[in-house]
């Protein structure tokens, strides 16, 4: 009798670990799932993500040295604000995309069920270019260059392969981006280099012409304005979303593996007039200054 009982004991305790461990085993796998559980809808994409790391970094890198190559950063004080707004702008990324979500009944009930919503309603690579954007007229003030290098891609990449087969296509286009990075280059840092004759004199006018002060001034303040700047870089930012999309840049080898996904023009508005009204407020806060109107 005692035996039975004894027996009967260790089956019940058996029987219950084994139904614990079948429990946790599936718990763990909800939870680590690629697209259903709580753990998943913070690391997996709609929450959180590692890439997100990844973006910061390399990013950070290109945005800043595309930034000082261009002339979109002309001060130490400058480059410094933009740091700063770049250290936090995947954190507010992040704090405005749960936000949203939550905000939301239908996606707040997945993410609180542990799913993540499959409706994309910000990117951060358009919430991003209103750090840069906001710079770019203190970029273009030297218009000879951007308008040089800007006609070579129109012809080299959109124009000319449209007459050409296939094949010759393939090589023009990369040249033609090759050749308008040289001209830009050159045109603008090409007298810094004695062994090279002066821009001027083989460029004429695309490496001389250039806006007047008065101006990029007023361009700044109305890009760099709270009333106008986040529609402005919005509209850049849709316009930017359909030409770097197009299927004559994205044929091209390795320069596809550079170029965004074509997102929603909403998304792209949305994203990119937040990321501005975000570094704005940046600047606004380290330096006691906001523009409303240019």
């Amino acid at each position: 009798m005692r035996r039975r009982i004894l027996d009967s004991g260790i089956g019940s305790l058996f029987t219950l670990g084994t139904n614990l461990r079948s429990a946790f085993r599936d718990l763990l796998a909800q939870e680590f799932s690629y697209s259903t559980g709580h753990l998943a809808a913070i690391l997996n994409s709609c929450l959180f993500a590692p890439s997100l790391l990844t973006f910061w970094f390399v990013n950070g890198l290109l945005d800043f040295s595309t930034a000082i190559a261009i002339g979109a950063v002309t001060t130490p004080a400058g480059l410094q604000v933009r740091l700063f707004a770049y250290v936090l702008v995947v954190p507010t990324f992040l704090v405005a995309r749960v936000a949203v979500h939550l905000s939301h009944p239908v996606h707040r009930a997945q993410v609180l069920a542990g799913s993540c919503p499959k409706t994309q309603v910000m990117s951060l690579d358009w919430f991003s270019v209103g750090i840069l954007a906001t710079g770019l007229p203190l970029a273009i003030q030297n218009f000879g260059p951007w308008f040089g290098m800007n006609a070579i891609f129109l012809v080299g990449v959109f124009v000319v392969p449209r007459t050409l087969p296939d094949r010759r296509a393939v090589v023009v286009k990369p040249l033609a981006l090759v050749f308008g990075g040289v001209v830009f280059l050159y045109a603008n840092y090409g007298q810094a280099i004695p062994l090279l004759p002066h821009p001027s004199t083989l460029l004429g006018s695309i490496a001389t012409f250039a806006l007047a002060d008065a101006t990029t001034t007023w361009l700044y303040r109305l890009v760099n304005s709270i009333l106008f700047g986040p529609l402005l870089v919005g509209v850049f930012g849709v316009v930017m979303n359909h030409i770097l999309t197009r299927p004559e840049l994205t044929d091209i080898p390795l320069v596809r593996h550079a170029l965004p996904r074509r997102d929603p023009d909403l998304v792209v508005v949305t994203s990119a007039a937040f990321g501005t009204v975000f570094y704005l407020a940046v600047v606004s806060a380290m330096t006691g200054r906001l523009i409303l109107l240019p």
